[in-house]
This record gives structure tokens, sequence and C-alpha cells, in this order.
């Protein structure tokens, strides 16, 4: 019995400590939520895909600047190959022949016998290999190298763009569960003291000191405390079910361990703005597309009619005609092989072709002013985004300075109904509501402090930079 207590002893010991490592806390920062939330993002890794995509399609784009090399072989075998014509004895006149011997002449026919002529055989070889280099096209070809360079460079931007918009997504949301978590503390401790009064009044309404209407004022304050503690632990959950899906990582006894910012950081609009100018995603996106546009024009004005391709080209041709060998003996015969080397210097264009390339000329130009006028006004919105972004965290940096005065003069009074009640110069209750307007202005002050840090966060997403 003492032996089998000491086998599962050990174990039981190990078991107990797994839980225990299982139940410990573990510490999540910012920092660290971003750079998983990047490594596990599907939008980003569709982002990462579509750059490659368009690098390959910058490589076919280039691809016909470079010579092209085809070749073809065939076999065929002719069921009715043509039989040609038979051209009888004789049929090409008669000669005489001196001979030495009676009759001294003998006569010859033209020909002797039988003689086919054009008759094919069953089977056909083909063999062919063309070279094929352009030699000038106007542009068409190096513009669209030019409009693929520029597909990689807008697929970059949407990648940026995605990590920008995760990076955002991550802050808020983090800051949203220290915000509910910190918020459900302070309405935890509220509730609690706002119950004491509930039931410090019930029994001063049942002994007959207090009316109904103090009693069901309590109730409601304490009834609409409880609703916000809910509200509370919802938004807790459902901010960490935000992390845990972003980051990929369990949010069980998580602890949150980047703080708000104790400060906002010194804010220049104008230097803000043109580090918007130099860094959004969104206007280096429109900035792509006006160079796309322009580029898709130069196309098409390479295509128009009368615009010759100049195209170099190399062909060899080999085919021909042989029998089967001969059962026994690896002959052929009747071998009608050609060969035959051909150099062209081919030119296309089209004379005439409806005025199609004139109308896409004229499309390709209303796109490159459409792009234009829609990158001027990018260049405004981004403008009012710095404007509201910037107005937001000065607003909420305020809203944070008076609720921490507020806050600070609260918790001063606080202490100091403490201290009265503590020498019987004031009431448990009063120290009570003392305890539920220092609870409430600390709540302000983190609403304050969430409200920044979003501010905050969306001039990061405008700009790329921390302010």
């Amino acid at each position: 019995m003492v032996a089998a207590a000491h086998k599962v002893l050990p174990l039981i010991l190990l078991l107990a400590s797994g839980r225990a490592s299982q139940a410990q806390s573990q510490s999540l920062a910012l920092d660290q939520a971003v750079a998983l939330a990047r490594k596990s993002s599907e939008a980003i890794q569709v982002a990462q895909l579509a750059v490659q995509k368009s690098q390959a399609a910058m490589g076919e784009a280039r691809g016909k600047a470079l010579p092209h090399l085809d070749f073809q072989a065939s076999a065929s075998y002719l069921i009715n190959p043509p039989q040609g014509y038979t051209v009888a004895p004789g049929a090409l006149g008669t000669f005489t022949l001196p001979i030495p011997t009676p009759p001294f002449v003998t006569t010859l026919q033209l020909p002797q016998s039988n003689f086919n002529v054009g008759a094919a055989l069953h089977n056909l070889f083909n063999l062919s290999a063309t070279f094929n280099q352009p030699l000038f096209t106007w542009g068409k070809i190096r513009n669209a190298i030019d409009l693929a360079s520029l597909q990689v460079d807008a697929a970059g931007t949407d990648m940026s763009a995605r990590r920008r918009d995760i990076d955002n997504q991550v802050r808020r949301i983090y800051f949203s569960a220290l915000l509910a978590r910190r918020s459900r503390e302070v309405l935890t401790r509220l509730r609690d003291t706002a119950a004491e009064i509930v039931d410090d009044r019930q029994k001063g309404f049942e002994e007959g000191t207090l009316n109904k209407e103090s009693l069901l004022e309590m109730k409601a304050t304490l009834a609409a405390l409880e609703a916000k503690l809910v509200e509370a632990e919802q938004s807790e959950s459902t901010a960490l079910t935000g992390l845990d899906v972003l980051t990929g990582q369990s949010t069980d006894n998580l602890e949150l361990s980047t703080d708000f910012s104790s400060s906002l950081p010194p804010l220049d609009e104008q230097a803000t703005l043109t580090r918007a100018i130099d860094g959004s995603t969104d206007l280096a996106a429109v900035r792509t597309q006006a160079e796309q546009a322009r580029r898709k024009l130069s196309i098409e004005q390479g295509g128009a009619i009368l615009h010759p391709d100049v195209n170099f080209g190399i062909s060899l041709d080999i085919s021909g005609q042989e029998d089967f060998p001969y059962s026994g003996a690896w002959t052929f015969s009747n071998n009608t092989w050609n060969v035959d080397v051909v150099l062209t210097l081919g030119v296309k264009m089209s004379a005439f072709d409806g005025l199609e390339s004139s109308h896409r000329i004229q499309q390709a130009q209303k796109d490159v002013e459409m792009a234009g006028t829609a990158l001027s006004q990018q260049v405004k919105t981004l403008r009012v985004q710095v404007r509201q972004a910037i107005e937001a965290a000065r607003r909420a940096d305020a809203e944070e300075q008076a609720a921490s005065a507020r806050s600070e003069y609260l918790e001063e009074k606080l202490r100091n109904a403490e201290v009265a009640l503590a020498n019987g110069q004031t009431s448990l209750e009063e120290k009570r509501k003392a305890s539920l307007e220092a609870g409430s202005a600390r709540l302000d002050t983190l609403l304050a402090l969430y409200n920044r840090e979003t501010a905050l966060a969306d001039i990061q997403r405008i700009t790329g930079e921390r302010p």
C-alpha cells in the first residue's frame, strides 16, 4: 500500500504542477499583439500572394521583349495519297541506234516501260523551328513592362495598407479590452458600494426613518451600475475574443502589460499632414493608378493606325516522305526530303480599323484625367482626415486632463470623508457617496484615455508612424 502511494504521489504532483502552470496568467504587450496579428492575418497573406502574382506578371511582360523560339513536329499518314499519272512506253517518242550486227539498227521507245510521275507515299513528316524577335513596337512592350511594374507597386501598397489596418484593429481592440477590464474593476467596487447603501436605506425604510423615494433612487443607481458592469464584462469578453482571433493566441488568463499613454505627444498639424502625404497608402494607391492610366494611354497610342510593328524572324522547315524499311533489310527508298531556311523582316500595321484605336485612345485619355482628379481629391480628403484625427486626439486629451483633475479632486474628497468618518464628523453613507463620485470620475478618465489612444492609432494609420 505504501509502495503504491510512493508511485502515485509523483504523478499527482506532476499533474498539479501542470494545472498550476496552465492557470498562471500570460502577459501580452501591445507590440507583441501587433507582431502576432501580422503573422496570422489571412488578409496580409492574401496581399503577399497578390504581390507574388504581380511579380510573375511583370516577368511575363518582360518576356515579350525577348526572342521567342518555337518548335513544331508532325507525322501524318495519308489514306489516299496522290497516285500520279503513268507515262506509257513510246509516249515520249522513239529513236534508232546503230548496232554492229544485223539488222545494224534498233528502235528504242521513250520510255521503254510504264513510268509513274507524281505518286505520293502514305507517310508525311514535317519539322519546323521559328525564331522571332520584335525590333520596334512604338513603345508598347516597354510601356507594358512599366505597367506591370506599377502593378507590383500597387500590390505592395495594398499589402502595406492591410498591415496598417491590422495594426489599427489590434490597437483598438487591445485598448478596448484594457478599458473594459479597468472599468469592470471600478464598476465592481461601485456596485458593491451602492449595494451597501441600498441595504442601509432598506433598513432605514423599514424602520421608518427614510422614505421610499430615497430607497428607490439608490436602487435605480444600483441597477444602472449593474447594467454598466454587465456591459463592461461583455465588452472585455468581445475584445479578448477579437485579440484571440487576430493574434492566434489564447487569451485565457491574459494580462495586458501595455498601459494607456501618460500624455499626448506633440502634434504639429502641418508636419503630420506632410508625413501623411508621404506615407499614406491611400494616396500612394491613387498615385499608382494615375501612373498606370498614363502608361495605358501610351500603349493605346502605340497601337494606333499607321504605326507599324517591325519583327525579325528566322524559320527552318524540314519536310518529306519515305518508305518504311523492307522486311529483313533496313533500307529506305523514295526519299523526298526538303530543307529550307527563311529569313523574314516583317512589318505589320493597321491602315484603317473603323476608328476603334481612336476611341480607345480617347478612353485612355479620360482615364488619365479621372486619375488626376482622384489624386487631387485624395489630397484634400487626406487633409480632412488629418484634421479630424488631430481634433479627436486633442479633444480626448483635454477631456482626460479634465477628468483626471476631477478624479483627483474627488479622490481627495473621499479621503477627507474617510477621515471625517473616523472622527465622527460625517456619516457612512456620505463617505460611500464620495466613493461613488470618485469611481464615476475614474470611469470618465479611462474613457478619455481610450479615446486618445484610438485617435493616435488613426494618426498612425494615416501616416504610418507613431506620433
